[in-house]
């Protein structure tokens, strides 16, 4: 069952502009190795919002990611694909997309002595990771997509992601890149409503 959940894996990650696949030199990779270039288009929002009200609105848009009730769905005798999806649908937020995991950079920088407010999210959703996946296998690695909020050194709070259409980019397939363009909308969205008074 695990096998699945990672077929469905996460949409949303890296971006990925330019790629030009070239043999790794002596030294710069292990044997047998190919080493590939990528640029990414990085999207910055910065605000006077509070850290909490932001990361509070950003939740408040995601459903959650269950992975028991997928499991469980996923081990229905006879298997029901229509079932599963009715329990993906069932996990997603407002957003169209749910969280996987929340990581607390903040609380880590507090064994340096620091005091930093810093979240990561892992978000997305295994349906839309499948649009992509049906098409090119590889497109997993890249699901799902993370989102960093935190608080500058100016005081001020910053929303920072990678654009999932710069880095399913790398595949070249048109099926991908529409569904990567449609995680750049959701991703704006989250954020705009997030940022909004």
């Amino acid at each position: 069952m695990n096998q699945s959940l990672i077929c469905f894996a996460w949409i949303l990650a890296l971006p990925v502009l330019g790629l030009t696949a070239t043999s790794a030199g002596a030294g710069d990779a292990p044997a047998g190795a190919v080493v590939t270039s990528t640029s990414v288009k990085h999207v910055t929002y910065k605000t006077s919002k509070s850290f909490d009200a932001v990361t509070a609105a950003v939740e408040k848009q995601l459903g959650k990611f269950d992975p028991a009730a997928l499991n469980q769905a996923f081990s229905t005798v006879p298997f029901q694909p229509g079932g599963v999806e009715a329990k993906i649908h069932a996990m997603e937020g407002t957003s169209g997309l749910m969280l996987f995991a929340a990581r607390d950079h903040g609380q880590l920088l507090a064994l340096k002595g620091r005091k930093v407010r810093a979240l990561q999210y892992e978000l997305g959703n295994p349906l839309v990771a499948l649009q992509m996946t049906q098409v090119d296998l590889r497109a997993g690695e890249y699901a799902p997509v993370r989102m960093y909020v935190y608080v500058g050194d100016d005081g001020f709070t910053y929303i920072d992601y990678d654009l999932p259409s710069s880095f399913f980019g790398r595949f070249k397939s048109p099926q991908v890149d529409e569904v990567g363009k449609s995680l750049d909308r959701k991703l704006e969205n989250l954020v705009a409503n997030a940022l909004k008074d």
